[in-house]
């Protein structure tokens, strides 16, 4: 189950990570519930779950995350939001 309650079709395979509406519906629901949401902390597990995707999707997305300045690594596995 995905964090919106409805089951989104898993990334599991190559051609899947190329699906523009399944990437934009990810953007999405990360600005949502993560950037907007205010969720204090994060791992890989509880956002792969939270998002339906794979762990490597899900660590990319994390990455991507602290690259941005959302999120700091704080021991590890665990990622905490920056700033309000």
């Amino acid at each position: 189950m995905s964090a919106r309650g409805a089951s989104l079709p898993p990334l599991l395979e190559e051609s899947n990570r190329r699906d523009i509406t399944r990437r934009a519906e990810l953007v999405r629901i990360v600005a949502e519930i993560i950037v907007r949401g205010k969720t204090p902390v994060v791992t890989v597990q509880g956002l792969s779950e939270a998002l339906d995707v794979p762990p490597q999707a899900a660590t990319r997305i994390i990455e991507r995350l602290v690259s941005a300045g959302v999120f700091v690594q704080t021991r590890h596995g665990v990622w905490k939001r920056v700033g309000p």
